[in-house]
């Protein structure tokens, strides 16, 4: 396992409730981890502003899961399309979110086969 979520925030908030805190993990996997692969449609697009708000959107849920490094690299799409900077490190940044994703989906199954 790659590592890339931690739970200590659901299970502080959730008191532990192990059903509240699979709730939520399957809710990331129904819904914010398929939304990852859109940034490259919008990408095509040059739609900055919708990079901008998909971000904003999937942000929450990421640092809910503890997902550190990707909810940074989520954070720092958001700016960059809010600001106009670093706008070169879009593809690059959009890439990484869609393999944390990825690897994050088969983590978070494994972390509900646990519970």
């Amino acid at each position: 396992m790659s590592d890339i979520i931690n739970l200590n925030y659901l299970k502080e908030i959730s008191g532990g409730d192990t059903n509240f805190i699979k709730e939520m993990l399957e809710l990331y996997i129904s819904t914010t981890a398929t939304e990852a692969v859109i940034f490259n449609e919008l990408y095509a697009n040059k739609d900055i502003s919708g990079i901008g708000h998909l971000a904003h959107k999937m942000k929450a849920p990421i640092q809910m899961l503890g997902a550190n490094d990707l909810y940074n690299t989520i954070k720092g799409i958001e700016e960059s399309c809010k600001t106009g900077l670093n706008l070169e490190l879009l593809p690059g940044n959009i890439e990484k979110v869609i393999q944390l994703v990825d690897e994050s989906i088969i983590e978070v199954r494994e972390l509900i086969k646990g519970l």
